[in-house]
């Protein structure tokens, strides 16, 4: 139950604070006098975004908050969902600074419109004339049928069952569009990793390969340089190891002589092992290079197919090579992997296709079964409203598919005039006749829905009379299980409320402000009096007034 709306600095609001009671509160004031400006405010803490109009005229920051009394049963999960403490008065808060920037808060702690708009949608609900456009929303026909045969968990079941069919059916549109993408590629990747295998490239072949081309290319060189060694070292007749040896002899005579000759015949020893030995490995050398003109061309043209390789599929480095090849094996198995993914969403899709077949049946019994009793319940609040020729019609066929609402066509039909066929709304009914069938059917959704307050804004534009007085009627009765605020011109639907606030306008320090009274009894009726006569009270106009009290 909404217990306390506090304004300060909103339009053209200075301060202003609405307490309404429990039952039936009725506002009124003239065109301009600030009551949209009200709704303008409860909106902001149920979750609407700020704009240029909440600036106030005294560039301050405006405040605006409502203190809810809640029950713990009904919004223990609630709160729990939104990770904040439950508390019996709860209070949400809405901060507009003068630059825009606007902060939410609710029990003090900080939270986002998404959150808090969690949280209002089963506070309050208003409902306005201009929004009678809803009765043609296909979300607003189905939420209202499905409420009244209480069925609404059973619809949300289905409509989270049919969320997951669309995604998987998304994901198989997708997956056709890519399997499809790349059959077409099929064969040319098949052709590169042919290639590729063919080619059968090793770690680090293309520079080994290099650095073998490198000796063969020089193998003549080789030859002579090695052999130049060779025969200088140790095959020529004044060899080097042949006068090293010759030397070594004669030091070995004066090696007792001085120690340094005894050091320099044993440096001769290791030098002369030393230079044969590498002899020796010039020998190997110009052993291992042998020129081989068949062995050069076949390095060269390895080497030719890897710098083919390497230019065809842009590669920087003979590495890159073995990551595309690679590349081009995971789009070939991922082709035939498409194929296996494809069958398994397929059978899981058909599975739940079929699941939400049989609940999207179901459902569809469920409504047809309730429709004629709301519209039993419809007609007869109706023909209370003065229309007693009124129909309506839920007018419901079986779909061969799904969809977010089930397999159920629905369209809402609606006569106001003996022997008039029953058409859509939107060609038939008239402003008032609108009015009356959205205020019929709230009276209906107030009653199997779990909301706390219903502001009704102007919802009885377009009649008066007996009908305004019924409408004051099913307002008193609405209020006996809700909290009703109803913004009102008509005085009839006005003499029905349990409590009456007047929104007025004045000039203050050359501003104009607007404020809320709640009227007394003396004062109410002096308010329905110029209601009734035109602004000025006058004592017949009293008469009547007091005539239209009902309390």
């Amino acid at each position: 139950m909404l217990l306390k709306l506090s304004i300060s600095n909103f339009a053209i609001i200075k301060k202003m604070v609405f307490e309404p009671h429990s039952g039936l509160n009725i506002i009124t004031g003239e065109t301009g006098a600030g009551k949209s400006i009200i709704l303008d405010a409860l909106n902001l803490i149920l979750g609407s975004r700020a704009d240029i109009k909440t600036q106030s005229e005294w560039g301050e920051k405006c405040i605006i908050e409502g203190e809810f009394a809640l029950d713990l049963k009904q919004y223990e999960s609630v709160f729990s969902a939104l990770d904040i403490d439950f508390e019996d008065v709860c209070i949400i808060r809405r901060e507009i600074n003068t630059n825009g920037k606007t902060r939410t808060f609710i029990n003090d702690t900080p939270v986002s419109l998404q959150q808090l708009r969690f949280l209002s949608a089963s506070l309050v609900s208003i409902h306005s004339q201009h929004e009678n456009t809803q009765l043609n929303d296909k979300h607003f026909q189905f939420d209202l049928l499905d409420s009244f045969a209480e069925i609404n968990s059973v619809v949300q079941t289905y409509q989270s069952g049919f969320v997951l069919y669309r995604k998987n059916q998304n994901e198989i549109q997708q997956l056709n569009s890519q399997q499809k993408a790349l059959l077409k590629e099929k064969d040319y990747f098949q052709f590169l990793l042919n290639e590729f295998e063919l080619a059968a490239l090793q770690e680090n072949e293309e520079d080994l390969l290099d650095n073998e081309l490198l000796i063969l290319n020089n193998a003549e060189q080789v030859s002579q340089v090695t052999s130049q060694l060779i025969n200088t070292v140790s095959d020529s007749e004044q060899s080097i190891v042949d006068t090293l040896n010759q030397l070594k002899s004669k030091f070995k005579a004066i090696e007792n002589v001085h120690v340094s000759a005894s050091d320099i015949y044993t440096r001769l020893q290791s030098s002369i092992i030393e230079l044969k030995d590498i002899a020796s490995e010039a020998a190997s050398l110009k052993e291992l290079v042998q020129g081989d003109p068949n062995r050069i061309e076949l390095i060269n043209e390895r080497l030719n197919l890897i710098q083919t390789l390497k230019r065809k599929h842009a590669a920087n480095g003979f590495n890159d090579l073995f990551a595309i090849n690679e590349s081009i094996a995971d789009q070939l198995f991922n082709i035939g992997n498409i194929d296996q993914k494809l069958e398994i969403l397929n059978e899981e899709n058909a599975k739940l296709f079929a699941k939400l077949k049989g609940e999207a049946q179901s459902i569809h019994k469920s409504r047809i079964k309730s429709s004629r009793s709301l519209k039993s319940n419809i007609e007869t609040i109706l023909h209370g409203l003065e229309m007693p020729n009124a129909q309506i019609e839920f007018d419901m066929h079986e779909l061969p598919d799904l969809n977010e609402f089930g397999c159920t066509e629905l369209a809402l039909k609606f006569t106001a005039n003996l022997g008039m066929p029953l058409q859509a709304l939107n060609k038939v009914a008239s402003g008032g006749e609108l009015s009356r069938l959205a205020l019929s059917i709230r009276n209906i959704e107030a009653k199997h829905k779990q909301l706390n307050t219903l502001v009704f804004d102007e919802i009885d534009t377009g009649v008066s009379g007996k009908v305004a007085d019924t409408i004051g009627q099913v307002f008193r009765q609405i209020s006996s299980a809700h909290q009703i605020i109803a913004i009102t011109h008509l005085p009839q639907v006005a003499g029905y409320g349990d409590a009456h606030f007047m929104v007025c306008k004045k000039e203050e320090a050359n501003t104009t402000v607007s404020y809320l009274k709640e009227l007394n009894s003396n004062e109410r009726v002096d308010e329905l009096a110029k209601m009734l006569s035109g602004n000025e009270a006058t004592e017949i106009a009293k008469q009547n007034a007091l005539e239209l009290l009902k309390v």
